[in-house]
Protein backbone atom coordinates (compact mmCIF):
# COMPACT_ATOMS: atom_id res chain seq x y z
CA UNK A 1 0.00 0.00 0.00
CA UNK A 2 1.21 3.21 -0.80
CA UNK A 3 -0.13 5.20 2.76
CA UNK A 4 3.07 5.07 4.68
CA UNK A 5 1.91 2.56 6.47
CA UNK A 6 3.70 0.69 9.34
CA UNK A 7 3.18 -2.73 10.03
CA UNK A 8 2.83 -4.46 14.18
CA UNK A 9 2.87 -7.97 14.33
CA UNK A 10 1.76 -10.22 17.55
CA UNK A 11 2.98 -13.76 17.63
CA UNK A 12 0.60 -15.12 20.31
CA UNK A 13 -2.25 -13.91 22.39
CA UNK A 14 -1.93 -11.44 24.96
CA UNK A 15 -4.29 -8.42 26.23
CA UNK A 16 -3.37 -4.83 26.00
CA UNK A 17 -1.73 -4.87 22.78
CA UNK A 18 -0.58 -1.45 22.22
CA UNK A 19 -0.51 -0.88 18.18
CA UNK A 20 -0.13 2.86 18.22
CA UNK A 21 0.23 4.99 21.36
CA UNK A 22 -1.02 8.44 19.86
CA UNK A 23 -4.69 8.91 17.27
CA UNK A 24 -4.13 6.80 13.96
CA UNK A 25 -6.12 5.06 11.00
CA UNK A 26 -6.26 1.25 11.16
CA UNK A 27 -6.26 -0.23 7.64
CA UNK A 28 -6.38 -4.11 7.87
CA UNK A 29 -5.69 -7.04 10.02
CA UNK A 30 -3.71 -10.05 8.58
CA UNK A 31 -4.73 -13.52 10.35
CA UNK A 32 -2.04 -15.50 10.15
CA UNK A 33 -3.28 -18.79 11.95
CA UNK A 34 -6.41 -20.23 11.81
CA UNK A 35 -7.66 -20.84 15.77
CA UNK A 36 -10.51 -22.39 17.24
CA UNK A 37 -12.65 -20.20 19.10
CA UNK A 38 -10.49 -16.94 18.75
CA UNK A 39 -11.72 -13.45 19.62
CA UNK A 40 -9.70 -10.28 18.67
CA UNK A 41 -10.87 -6.63 20.18
CA UNK A 42 -9.82 -3.44 18.50
CA UNK A 43 -10.03 -0.55 20.77
CA UNK A 44 -9.54 3.10 20.64
CA UNK A 45 -7.21 3.49 23.31
CA UNK A 46 -3.49 4.12 23.64
CA UNK A 47 -3.28 1.55 26.34
CA UNK A 48 -6.68 -1.05 26.73
CA UNK A 49 -7.32 -3.58 24.68
CA UNK A 50 -11.14 -4.05 25.96
CA UNK A 51 -11.34 -0.03 26.81
CA UNK A 52 -13.48 1.40 23.45
CA UNK A 53 -14.16 -1.63 20.94
CA UNK A 54 -14.42 -0.92 17.59
CA UNK A 55 -13.80 -3.59 15.63
CA UNK A 56 -14.67 -7.01 17.65
CA UNK A 57 -13.72 -10.25 15.17
CA UNK A 58 -14.95 -13.65 17.02
CA UNK A 59 -14.95 -17.26 15.85
CA UNK A 60 -13.89 -20.80 14.96
CA UNK A 61 -12.21 -19.85 11.63
CA UNK A 62 -11.13 -16.14 11.56
CA UNK A 63 -8.28 -17.19 8.68
CA UNK A 64 -10.26 -18.73 6.43
CA UNK A 65 -13.86 -16.61 7.06
CA UNK A 66 -12.07 -14.03 6.02
CA UNK A 67 -9.10 -14.84 3.44
CA UNK A 68 -6.31 -14.61 6.19
CA UNK A 69 -7.15 -10.88 6.51
CA UNK A 70 -9.62 -7.88 6.16
CA UNK A 71 -8.93 -4.77 4.57
CA UNK A 72 -10.64 -1.51 5.28
CA UNK A 73 -9.97 0.55 2.22
CA UNK A 74 -7.37 3.31 1.77
CA UNK A 75 -8.94 5.98 3.69
CA UNK A 76 -8.92 3.36 6.57
CA UNK A 77 -10.84 3.64 10.07
CA UNK A 78 -9.78 6.70 12.34
CA UNK A 79 -8.96 5.85 15.89
CA UNK A 80 -8.78 9.62 18.07
CA UNK A 81 -6.76 7.92 20.97
CA UNK A 82 -4.69 5.32 19.53
CA UNK A 83 -4.69 1.52 18.53
CA UNK A 84 -5.01 -1.15 20.84
CA UNK A 85 -5.96 -4.69 20.77
CA UNK A 86 -7.40 -7.78 22.90
CA UNK A 87 -6.28 -11.16 21.46
CA UNK A 88 -7.92 -14.55 23.09
CA UNK A 89 -6.30 -17.36 21.85
CA UNK A 90 -5.33 -16.70 18.51
CA UNK A 91 -1.78 -16.60 17.16
CA UNK A 92 -0.12 -14.29 14.32
CA UNK A 93 -1.95 -11.19 13.71
CA UNK A 94 -0.64 -8.95 12.13
CA UNK A 95 -1.82 -5.06 12.00
CA UNK A 96 -1.79 -2.05 9.23
CA UNK A 97 -1.96 1.01 10.47
CA UNK A 98 -0.36 5.03 10.18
Amino acid sequence: MAYGNRIAYQAAAAADVVVKAAPGRLYGVIIGADVASSVIEISDSATDGDGNIKIKLAGSALMTANNGGLYFGPEGIAFDNGIAADITLQSDVTFIYS
